[in-house]
C-alpha cells in the first residue's frame, strides 16, 4: 500500500510540474506575440451562429485592415492551437478570424454534440459560413471579406465563394480539395510507387491488401481502409500527421487551455460528429462538376509535395478556372500544411495576394 501511495504521489508531482511548466510557457508565448497597437484586437468569443454558440478568435494589429476568415480543415481539425506558429506576420496586413466550426474544437464543448451532430451537414455549414461572414462584415464595417480555406475548409470556401460572390473580397485556397475520391486514388498510386521503392515489403503488402482503394461506398469497410492508408501515408511523410513538434505546439498554445486540448485527444469525435459531411466529401463532392466560373478573385497556395490533396489535381482544376483575377502559387518542399512547412515562402505569396486585393 505504501508503495502504491508513493507511486501515486510521484505521478501527481510530475503532473503538477508538467502543468506548471506549460502554464509558464503559454504565458511566455502569449507575451511574445502580444498585440500592442492601439487599434489592434486579440480576443475570443462565442457567437450565436446557426442556432448554436460557435467560437471565433480575432487577431490583428489594425481593425481598419481587411478581414480574413480562416476556414480550418478536417472536417473537425481546428488550426487555432497552431496559429501562433504561422499567423503572426499576417496580422500586420489583415485581421485574422479563426472560426471553430460546428461540432469542432471549443464549439464542440459549448453545445450538446448529440443535438448538434444531426445538423452537421453540408447545407448547414454553408449557412453557418454565411452567418459568420455577415457578423464579421457588421462588426468591422466591411463590404466584403477575404476567405481562406485550408483542406476541408477549401471545400467550404469554394462553395461559399461560388454561392455568395458579393460577400467575398477574394478567395484563397490552401491544400485545395477538388475531388476527394480522386484525391484518394492519386494518393494511393503515389504511395504504392514510393513504398515499393523504399524496399519495405511488409508495408508494401499491407498497402496492396487495401486494393481496390478506397472502394465505392463510404461505409465502415472504407473507413477502416482509409485509416490504415493514412497511417502509412504519415509514416512515409506523404500526408500530414501528428509529430512531436505539432503536439508540443498545441500544449504550448496561448489560444488553447489544457482543457481545450481534450477535443484533439478524443477519439471518434470527428468520425461521429462529421459523418454526414465525410460521406458528402467521399461520395459526392466534385468541384469541377459544380463550377469553374468565379465572380471574385481566386488564388491557390499549394505545396508541391502535397499528396493529401494532390498538387496535380488542384493545378489541373485551376487551369480551367475563370475569374476576374487568378493566380496559382506553387510552394516547393511543402506538403499539406503549407503555412507551417514553408512559412516564409507561404507568406510571400499571401502578402502578394493581399496587396492585389
Amino acid at each position: 500500500m505504501k508503495i502504491l501511495l508513493s507511486v501515486l504521489a510521484v505521478f501527481v508531482l510530475i503532473m503538477v510540474c508538467f502543468c506548471s511548466t506549460l502554464y509558464i510557457l503559454k504565458k511566455k508565448r502569449a507575451k511574445e506575440i502580444k498585440i500592442t497597437s492601439a487599434n489592434g484586437v486579440d480576443y475570443g468569443e462565442f457567437v450565436a451562429i446557426g442556432g448554436i454558440q460557435q467560437y471565433l478568435h480575432h487577431r490583428g494589429e489594425d481593425i481598419q485592415n481587411p478581414v480574413l476568415l480562416f476556414l480550418h480543415g478536417g472536417p473537425g481539425s481546428p488550426m487555432l492551437p497552431f496559429a501562433q506558429e504561422f499567423q503572426v506576420p499576417w496580422e500586420n496586413k489583415v485581421t485574422v478570424v479563426h472560426w471553430e466550426q460546428r461540432n469542432c474544437g471549443k464549439t464542440y464543448y459549448k453545445n450538446d454534440p448529440k443535438q448538434v451532430t444531426p445538423t452537421t451537414t453540408m447545407d448547414q455549414v454553408i449557412q453557418d459560413t454565411y452567418e459568420v461572414v455577415e457578423y464579421l462584415k457588421a462588426k468591422y464595417d466591411k463590404e466584403k471579406i477575404i476567405i481562406m480555406g485550408h483542406s476541408w475548409g477549401s471545400v467550404m470556401g469554394s462553395l461559399f465563394t461560388l454561392k455568395y460572390p458579393h460577400l467575398v473580397l477574394g478567395y484563397i485556397g490552401v491544400g485545395q480539395v477538388v475531388n476527394m475520391f480522386r484525391n484518394e486514388n492519386v494518393s494511393y498510386d503515389r504511395a504504392l510507387e514510393y513504398i515499393k521503392g523504399s524496399g519495405n515489403q511488409r508495408d508494401y503488402q499491407e498497402l496492396t491488401a487495401l486494393s481496390p482503394y478506397p472502394g465505392t461506398i463510404y461505409n465502415d469497410e472504407m473507413k477502416k481502409k482509409m485509416a490504415k492508408f493514412r497511417k502509412l501515408q504519415v509514416k512515409y511523410k506523404l500526408a500530414a500527421g501528428p509529430t512531436a513538434e505539432l503536439v508540443w505546439n498545441v500544449f504550448c498554445s496561448p489560444f488553447y487551455t489544457l482543457r481545450d486540448t481534450r477535443y484533439l485527444l478524443s477519439s471518434g469525435v470527428v468520425e461521429t460528429g462529421q459523418s454526414a459531411i465525410l460521406n458528402y466529401l467521399i461520395q459526392t463532392f466534385d468541384l469541377a462538376a459544380i463550377s469553374t466560373k468565379y465572380e471574385t478573385p481566386v488564388f491557390y497556395i499549394h505545396g508541391e509535395d502535397d499528396w493529401q490533396t494532390p498538387y496535380r489535381l488542384a493545378q489541373n482544376y485551376f487551369s480551367t478556372v475563370e475569374a476576374p483575377i487568378k493566380q496559382f502559387y506553387s510552394i516547393p518542399n511543402a506538403g499539406h500544411i503549407t503555412m507551417l512547412d514553408q512559412k516564409e515562402k507561404f507568406n510571400e505569396a499571401l502578402f502578394e495576394i493581399i496587396d492585389v486585393m
